[in-house]
């Protein structure tokens, strides 16, 4: 019998563990997704050992990456150089972080975009952990110029210096985003992972993908839905695009690969089950 419970933080479940407890009704597994009310992350060591009963993965957003692997010893490579996290997962020697994101994106692009021109420019949006994790991703798929767009140009000048020191033979470059407009150098991939307001100057800028060649495709991973305002102009701009909702159901199925490897779970079907119940979840938020 397939059983266990995914924790998450939060006083409510995340729109992506609302629908893995709907995946996990519809096929009659034991398995449940469970908030982490009043839990904090800063003394996560002195209530984890009580919570461990069942518990297979506590899920957090990749912005607590430092708060989380600052409070274990020992970290997975990836993790430790990279100093991101997005699950930890509960194994025989105990707990430990992992960066599911960092391999999902190399596995989506590779399956969905053979034509991915790596020899042009990659545009990562946002100095952020996802951001990092986008840029050392696209490093391994091949990538060997890669930007960094950010309005902080003190944060984007230390991720850049950050990921220089272990991404050698890499060429990484800071852009502050009020330069977008006069980028010149050809791209064909564009990762977005910062949440755009409707009327920012970002968006609008990012909007003319004047330094997009034809062809070139546009990743979202800011959040998870169906559709962005980026997107949308991407796909006016005849542009290929691949959305937060595809990003996510891929990280769901791998990490429930990873913690059910004898049941049989496909993209192709988590994904249409996501999308078809999409907009009744967002409801019950």
């Amino acid at each position: 019998m397939v059983k266990g419970k995914i924790l998450e933080f939060g006083e409510k479940l995340s729109l992506p563990c609302r629908h893995m407890n709907l995946y996990f009704q519809n096929r009659n597994w034991n398995a449940e997704c469970v908030a982490l009310k009043g839990r904090s992350i800063a003394d996560m060591n002195v209530w984890l050992p009580f919570m461990e009963e069942g518990a297979l993965a506590v899920r957090f957003p990749a912005s607590e990456s430092q708060a989380i692997i600052d409070q274990f010893p020992h970290l997975p490579t990836d993790v430790r150089w990279l100093e991101a996290a997005d699950v930890l997962m509960h194994e025989a020697d105990g707990w430990w972080p992992r960066l599911l994101i960092y391999e999902t994106l190399r596995k989506l692009l590779i399956q969905r975009f053979s034509s991915l021109n790596i020899g042009l420019h990659c545009y990562v949006i946002g100095a952020t952990r996802l951001g990092r994790a986008a840029v050392a991703a696209m490093a391994t798929l091949g990538f060997s110029n890669i930007s960094i767009i950010d309005e902080d140009e003190v944060l984007l000048a230390l991720e850049v210096k950050t990921l220089r020191r272990y991404l050698l033979g890499i060429n990484i470059e800071a852009v502050p985003a009020g330069t977008l407009t006069v980028q010149t150098k050809a791209g064909s991939l564009m990762i977005n992972t910062l949440t755009l307001q409707d009327e920012s100057a970002v968006l609008k800028d990012l909007s003319y993908f004047n330094f997009m060649n034809q062809g070139g495709i546009v990743v979202d991973i800011s959040e998870c839905c169906e559709r962005s305002q980026l997107l949308e102009e991407a796909e006016r701009a005849d542009l290929k695009i691949l959305t937060g909702l595809e990003v996510q159901s891929q990280v769901d199925v791998n990490l429930l690969t990873k913690l059910f490897p004898d049941q049989y779970i496909t993209f192709d079907d988590y994904f249409e089950s996501f999308s078809d119940h999409f907009e009744s979840l967002k409801i019950s938020l």
